[in-house]
């Protein structure tokens, strides 16, 4: 019966892993469209659901991250900061992943609250239980980097911590889609906030 238990608790565990690496991202091709909401989650200000085809028409900054790993990329953030991206142009989305952390979820949502209120530009999604990983392939823990065009085709993608190459070549990407779609990179004062927003960096260990 031992046996027999310890097969059945293995052979779940692979289909879990193979159920994240069902969709595989491929860039300049569309994201699949996902609605997170219900029993998955839903938008951290009035819980309502949040369909991935609201990004249509503005350059899309998404993070999917554990909120154990929020700093992973501050990096990255603090590039954003400074960069300062035009509002009318680019938006940030924070997915939240809280089945990946110990941390209740009644804590995590009344931090994600306060950041939502202080940082109103970007929009925070929480999801309960890996829903955007199993639809989008992405990493079931950790931290997860999404670049999207304005008609939806993914333009970056990676997971884990980037590297200085990889932010310089992603804030590169940023400015040239902003270009295309300006005449000019555009930046504005008030893009800050947006960037150094996109992740609950006051959710600490």
């Amino acid at each position: 019966m031992h046996f027999l238990r310890s097969g059945l608790l293995f052979f779940l565990s692979l289909a879990s892993v193979h159920s994240f690496a069902a969709t595989k991202l491929e860039l300049g091709r569309p994201l699949p469209g996902m609605v997170i909401s219900g029993e998955h989650g839903g938008i951290v200000k009035d819980g309502e659901s949040w369909d991935s085809q609201s990004m249509k028409g503005t350059l899309t900054f998404i993070v999917y991250v554990d909120p154990d790993d929020s700093e992973l990329n501050e990096e990255l953030i603090e590039r954003m900061k400074a960069e300062k991206f035009p509002e009318q142009n680019f938006h940030s989305v924070a997915i939240i992943n809280m089945a990946a952390t110990w941390k209740p979820n009644v804590i995590i949502l009344k931090v994600l609250k306060g950041k939502q209120e202080k940082f109103p530009r970007t929009t925070y999604v929480f999801d309960k239980d890996r829903y955007a990983a199993q639809n989008w392939g992405l990493v079931p823990k950790g931290y997860h980097v999404l670049l999207v065009d304005r008609d939806g085709s993914l333009l970056y993608e990676k997971s884990g911590k980037l590297e200085k190459k990889d932010i310089d070549y992603f804030i590169g990407l940023v400015e040239s889609k902003i270009k295309e779609a300006t005449g000019s990179t555009g930046k504005s004062p008030e893009s800050a906030s947006a960037a150094s927003s996109a992740v609950p960096s006051s959710d600490k260990k």
